[in-house]
C-alpha cells in the first residue's frame, strides 16, 4: 500500500491490496477431505507433477477366464 498510494492513488491501492489479499484470506477457510489448502495443494502436485508416470490400461476379461477354467476342467 505505502510503495504504490503516491502512484496510483489511496482510494486505488487499498483495492489492489484487497484483491491481492482475498485469495490468501480465502485459502484459511479452504477444506477439501479434511485436508488444509497447504496439504492439498502438496498433494496435488505429488500426485499430477512429482509422481505422475505412465498408466497403462490393461482390461481384464473375468467371463471368458472362468469359461476357460471350466474347459480345462471339464478335460481333465
Amino acid at each position: 500500500y505505502f510503495l504504490t498510494k503516491g502512484a496510483i492513488g489511496k482510494e486505488t491501492a487499498s483495492w489492489v491490496c484487497i484483491v491481492a489479499a482475498a485469495p490468501l484470506a480465502a485459502a484459511g477457510f479452504f477444506r477439501y477431505n479434511g485436508l488444509t489448502f497447504e496439504q492439498f495443494v502438496w498433494a496435488f502436485i505429488k500426485s499430477q507433477i512429482l509422481c505422475a508416470g505412465p498408466r497403462v490400461f490393461r482390461s481384464e476379461n473375468l467371463y471368458c477366464k472362468i469359461l476357460s477354467e471350466k474347459e480345462k476342467n471339464i478335460y481333465d
